[in-house]
């Protein structure tokens, strides 16, 4: 499961490409980076499989630099663009399978992205609280963390 998905743009660093840079204690730190920016995500392995039953203890939370003071955002993906989302990034995980789906914290954070509150960011940090799935309201609230 992802805890946090950080995406920046570039800042002259140099080397592209996937790199591990904790690995300990069911922490994975991983940093995939290209020409336009650079993706940093801490997953926490080992964990139960969220059920569907069990609601978000509060909305997903956005810290964005270069936005407004407070942004409001929901979404609802359903099953069929979580299976093509999956399917065109290579998520084998059954999770993410079947009519209700968990939906991919990287799924929201890329609709977060596209949206034009916050496409102009530099910097977008996304904090997992509780799992969505297909079908449901995904409320994501952006903070600036320009203040």
């Amino acid at each position: 499961m992802i805890g946090r998905a950080v995406w920046q743009r570039r800042r002259g660093r140099a080397g592209d490409g996937l790199h591990i840079l904790r690995d300990h204690h069911g922490l994975l730190d991983i940093v995939a980076a290209d020409d336009s920016g650079e993706l940093r995500l801490t997953m926490l392995l080992g964990r139960r499989a969220p059920q569907r039953n069990e609601p978000a203890r509060r909305p997903l939370q956005i810290l964005a630099e270069g936005v407004p003071d407070e942004i409001q955002l929901s979404f609802c993906f359903s099953a069929e663009e979580v299976h093509a989302f999956v399917e065109d990034v290579g998520d084998t995980n059954p999770l993410h399978a079947g009519d209700a789906p968990l939906v991919p914290g990287l799924e929201i954070l890329e609709a977060a992205l596209s949206r034009e509150e916050i496409c102009r960011a530099a910097r977008v940090e996304l904090r997992f609280h509780g799992a969505s799935f297909a079908g449901e309201t995904v409320s994501v609230l952006v903070h600036s963390l320009d203040c």
